[in-house]
């Protein structure tokens, strides 16, 4: 599998969505695992930025990812796109 950046929560959507496929699960089959709601799970698919940090990280471990975090190489870009009001 090829690596996956991650920026934004819309990418996690996705990235989550072709992680399930790839490994050839359900919605209902993480749900059961996650001990909830397979609508419970949708929401965090569809919504990743409204869990806590522990259940993404429960979810990726479920679907066999690890995170690693690596610095960005700055840009003028990254600066101009980021103000101190996004934080």
């Amino acid at each position: 599998m090829d690596t996956l950046i991650l920026q934004t929560p819309e990418q996690l959507t996705a990235h989550l969505k072709a992680l399930r496929g790839q490994r050839h699960v359900t919605q209902a089959q993480i749900a059961k695992r996650l001990g909830i709601k397979q609508a419970r799970y949708a929401a965090i698919e569809a919504h990743p930025e409204l869990v806590s940090a522990g259940q993404l990280l429960d979810v990726l471990a479920i679907l066999g990812v690890d995170v690693l975090l690596r610095p960005r190489a700055p840009t003028d870009r990254d600066a101009a796109s980021r103000s101190r009001e996004d934080w």
